[in-house]
Parts: structure tokens; sequence; C-alpha cells
């Protein structure tokens, strides 16, 4: 059965009529195998079992994720770890080349115009500010790891520091931001 292609409903007068075709149930384990090869069907060399354990190395988590997974970084670091990237990518996202419009605004402008910018992103970035300050020696390092996701081992060479002290230094950080 493994080595054959799937079976195939019989076709009938009716069914011709009809063309309901209705796929033909395989036991559990046989059912994901043949799943699994008709997946690969297309690749002409390596076993079906080999190109999805390679698909699945080739999906990395990230160097956080694997930290909170072992247990060196609790729930609430890996939250401001996200929240760090997010207000890196939203300071970042401020820096764009723009166009002026030379046309009247129609938008009602105003001298309170200005205000309508949210609150939370302006208050976001500032505690982006204030912990770039706290963390200043080791910002590059940590924005490494956070942000282009560079794995603590190879952050800690590149900064010329050893594991222990480079995953020290990033749940310092990390428990420096508010």
């Amino acid at each position: 059965m493994l080595g054959a292609p799937r079976p195939r409903a019989k076709v009938s007068a009716k069914r011709k009529k009809t063309k309901v075709v209705r796929p033909i149930a395989l036991a559990a384990g046989v059912e994901e195998a043949v799943a699994l090869r008709e997946c690969w069907s297309h690749k002409a060399e390596g076993t079906p079992e080999t190109h999805e354990k390679h698909k699945l190395a080739s999906l990395r988590e990230g160097c956080l994720a694997r930290l909170h997974r072992t247990g060196a970084i609790d729930t609430h670091q890996l939250a401001a770890a996200e929240r760090i990237n997010a207000a890196h990518q939203l300071t970042i996202a401020d820096v764009a080349v723009r166009t002026a419009r030379f046309e009247p605004r129609g938008s009602g402008g105003g001298p309170d115009a200005a205000s309508a910018e949210r609150i939370s992103a302006v208050l976001l970035e500032r505690s982006y500010t204030v912990w770039r300050a706290a963390v200043a020696p080791h910002t590059a390092m940590l924005l490494a790891i956070i942000v282009d996701d560079m794995a603590l081992t190879a952050a800690g060479r590149r900064w010329r520091l050893s594991d222990r002290r480079a995953r020290a230094i990033l749940i310092a950080g990390l428990n420096t931001w508010r």
C-alpha cells in the first residue's frame, strides 16, 4: 500500500453525473505516510521523510524563544524583549524618506492638530530611550540579540564576552525594561 498511489473510489454511472468524489479513508498510520509522500512527490531525489526532517530542521526558533524554553529567561523577560523589539521597530520606522505635498491641507488642521499623535507611541519611544541609556555600554549587543535574533554565543564571541557574562548582561538588560 505504501509504495502504490492513493486508491481512488470506483466511479459508477451515478457518480459521473454528480461529480462528487469521496476520498477513501485509510488507516491512521497509513494515512499520514501517504499524505507525507504526496506532499513531497514533486521531489525526484531523497525520501519524503528526509525532506520533511530537513524542512523541520530549517525552521529555527528564535534565540529568545530557546532561552525561554530552557528556563534561562522567564515570561516577563520574554515580554520585555518583545516590547523592546516593537519600540525599536517603531523608532526605526520613523526614519524614512518622505515626500512633501504642497496642496492645502483638508484635514481641519488648527493649533491642536499635532496632538492627534498616539500617546502610547510616545511613551513607548520614551521608555526605549531610557532603556538604551540604562544599558549604554552593551546596547549594540542587546539589540543584536533581541532585534536581529543573533545567538547568545555568537553575540558573546563578537563582543568578546563569555557565554555566562553575555547571558547575565541580557537578563539584566531585560530586567531594566519598564
